[in-house]
């Protein structure tokens, strides 16, 4: 059995320090990826989410117990 490397990871699409818009739920700290946004700003409503994660869910009802 031969074993090798796999190839690096490509590199992600913001570059450090860049920051993506998330969107949240009843948790204003707490991205609908799962990202801590708590030391962030809010964004204007009308923004492009960045987040693709984020924009996937956007759609989706929030979780239940949520009065959002």
């Amino acid at each position: 059995m031969t074993t090798t490397l796999a190839p690096t990871p490509a590199q992600p699409d913001t570059a450090p320090g860049e920051r993506l818009d998330h969107l949240y739920c009843c948790n204003p700290d707490l991205a609908l990826c799962g990202t801590d946004i708590g030391d962030a700003s809010e964004i204007a409503p009308d923004s492009d989410i960045t987040c693709i994660v984020c924009a996937d869910l956007e759609d989706e009802p929030c979780s239940p117990g949520c009065s959002a």
